[in-house]
Formats: structure tokens, C-alpha cells, sequence
């Protein structure tokens, strides 16, 4: 397996949907593909219905604008993403295992989500100021799940002492690396290997420092006799 720095190149074939959601769905793909392909600048409504083989009228029945498009194809970035995260965290007893697994969750999912991050980076600024705020509050929300779960272990003390707000966002980020620097981590380590070596990095920064041991009285040296 090898990390992907392509952006949509190629959707898999998706059969002809029979409801108002698949139909939804269908129109979220090709949009994530056809902006990520042409851009969304150069991608207009009339150009699109016709891909996807609709009226102009009857997209207009799924958007209210061109921006809709993009917050479609971007909708499943986090989705539902924090709950699971907290879900999967309560199965655990151990904090140190809560926060682990909960890290597992949220790389795997931007793994499989990887070319929606990379597109929401790149388009984000032609996202209305509402889904540009509602995506911030999302991903802000998941960082305090893994900031929670921190200062819950250092309570414990199963953690040292660290800013907790910011190592949650450090795991936020990393998570978006595969999407951001795919093209450089090529060659180099495939996806479970680096989901493993991000957790271990995380560990590693939160386990407690050695005890220090008690400090030993200092020798004075005599200065030699002079002769």
C-alpha cells in the first residue's frame, strides 16, 4: 500500500442512483471530482448538470448556488467524525488506551477522506462564511475530544503536565498530512505505518518523565597542599 498525493483523478463507478439520497450522494462524488479536476473557478452549474446528466432546472433542485457544489463534495469530510471518535474512546477503561484508539479512528478517517481534505484546503476560501465557520466548529470540537481525553490523563497522572489544547491540535493536524504531504512521504513508509509512528509520537511527547533521583551531596575537593 502507498500513500496517495493525487487529488480526484478517477472516482470509482457509481451506478445509477434511485433516490433523493443516492441521487445526493452521486452529485457530491462527481462534484468532488470535476472540481478537483478543473478547479472551481472554472467549473460552472450548466457544464456540471450536463456531466452528471441532468437539467440545469433539476439541479437547481439539490442547490441553491454553485458554492453548494463544493460544500457537497466536501460534506463527508468530518461528518459524523467526532462522535464516533468519543464512541470508540468509552469503550476504554485505560485513558492511555481511550486516547490511542480514538487517535486510530480519526487517522483512519482522514486516510479514506484524504482527497476531500486536500480539496478543502485548496477551495476553502470559495466556501460561503456559514460552511467555512460550521467546518471550523467541527474540526474544533474534535481537537477538544483528544484535549479532554489529555487532561483526563494528566489528572491521572498517567500523563505529564502539557498544554492539552494545543497537542490536540497537533493530532488534528497530523492527521492531515497524508492529504497535504503524501507526495513527500512516498517511498518512505506506508499509511499503517504512519498512523502507528503518529500515535507513538503522541505517546511518547504525553508519558511521564523518569523519577528523578534524589541528588547526591556534593564532594568538595580539598585543593592539594601546597609543598
Amino acid at each position: 500500500m502507498t500513500l496517495r498525493d493525487e487529488t480526484i483523478s478517477a472516482v470509482p463507478a457509481i451506478s445509477k442512483p434511485r433516490g433523493a439520497k443516492e441521487r445526493r450522494e452521486h452529485l457530491a462524488a462527481m462534484a468532488g471530482k470535476l472540481i478537483a479536476e478543473r478547479g472551481f473557478e472554472s467549473l460552472s452549474v450548466n457544464v456540471f448538470a450536463e456531466d452528471v446528466g441532468m437539467s440545469v432546472g433539476g439541479m437547481y433542485r439539490y442547490i441553491k448556488t454553485k458554492s453548494d457544489l463544493l460544500v457537497m463534495a466536501c460534506e463527508g469530510i468530518y461528518g459524523n467524525l467526532r462522535d464516533r471518535i468519543v464512541h470508540i474512546a468509552a469503550g476504554e477503561r485505560n485513558v492511555l488506551n481511550k486516547l490511542r484508539h480514538a487517535m486510530q479512528a480519526y487517522f483512519d478517517a482522514c486516510g479514506t477522506n484524504q482527497d476531500l481534505i486536500l480539496l478543502m484546503y485548496r477551495e476553502y476560501r470559495h466556501l460561503p462564511k456559514d460552511t467555512q465557520r460550521r467546518y471550523q466548529e467541527r474540526e474544533e470540537a474534535i481537537a477538544e475530544v483528544f484535549a479532554g481525553l489529555i487532561r483526563s490523563g494528566m489528572r491521572r497522572g498517567a500523563f505529564r503536565a502539557v498544554n492539552a489544547a494545543v497537542i490536540g491540535r497537533d493530532i488534528v493536524l497530523l492527521g492531515h498530512m497524508p492529504a497535504l504531504k503524501g507526495w513527500s512521504l512516498r517511498g518512505h513508509i506506508d499509511p499503517v505505518q504512519l498512523t502507528r509512528e503518529q500515535i507513538d509520537l503522541v505517546l511518547g511527547r504525553l508519558a511521564p518523565a523518569e523519577k528523578r533521583r534524589p541528588a547526591t551531596k556534593a564532594i568538595l575537593l580539598r585543593k592539594p597542599k601546597r609543598k
